[in-house]
């Protein structure tokens, strides 16, 4: 068995992001979306510069998450009052507190921790917001809090090779070869090259490489794709 690090990112990594965001949005619109995967596309670019704005200290967490509802629908041309902005984020935390992991992944990580795999999370967000996924989750089954590390915490957070060795530092493994899992390739994956990571780049929605994919080690379209990828990787000789 080779001697790796797993490191996973939380969101659309561990779960996927967009069935209980688009559940959430469709609720309150009282309607379904026309393409539900352009609805993620904007939903995702609106939610990562609110995130910066909010990690800045420019505008409050609460503000931030109303303003990128309201921006990715003004975006998709569908009309956003600030009420329906409310609405839609108290009904995707509720959406929240039913996050699941899909079969295949449940078996892969259980798979990891029988053979003795170490494994780590890392993700960019609030602190309690991102540790709450963790506990419904159930990642305290293989992964301990203390290998669990959430850029609010940290003080930095993801592309910034500072997390990546944080982390690193946290797990004291230094004859191990730490590997990536996310669904961001600015962050997740151009992030953990820069500190010297490997990486396995998350594609659940079959979006294009990017034109600089020479970052990209392995790219897993499925849960169940990720988990022939990594047991692979584990026992390649």
């Amino acid at each position: 068995m080779k001697k790796i690090v797993l490191v996973f990112d939380i969101d659309d990594t561990l779960y996927r992001q967009m069935d209980p965001l688009v559940s959430a949005c469709e609720a309150c619109l009282g309607y379904q979306l026309q393409d539900r995967e352009k609805f993620y596309s904007v939903f995702c670019k609106r939610s990562a510069e609110m995130f910066r704005a909010s990690e800045s200290g420019e505008i409050s967490i609460k503000k931030s998450r109303l303003i990128r509802i309201q921006n990715t629908l003004q975006d998709l041309q569908i009309p956003c009052t600030e009420e329906l902005a409310e609405n839609f984020q108290k009904k995707y935390a509720q959406n929240q507190l039913r996050l699941s992991l899909a079969p295949e992944l449940e078996e892969l990580l259980e798979w990891c921790r029988e053979e003795n795999v170490p494994m780590g999370i890392l993700t960019n967000g609030p602190l309690e917001h991102q540790m709450r996924k963790y506990r419904i989750l159930g990642m305290n089954r293989w992964i301990p809090e203390k290998f669990t590390l959430v850029s609010a915490g940290a003080g930095v957070a993801k592309p910034d090779v500072r997390i990546f060795e944080m982390l690193q530092k946290q797990m004291n493994l230094k004859e191990y070869n730490f590997w990536m899992i996310g669904d961001s390739y600015a962050n997740d994956i151009c992030g953990a090259k820069k500190a010297g990571w490997n990486t396995i780049w998350i594609n659940y929605h079959h979006y294009k490489t990017p034109e600089d994919g020479a970052n990209i080690d392995y790219t897993a379209c499925s849960e169940k794709e990720l988990s022939e990828m990594v047991k692979k990787l584990l026992t390649l000789s």
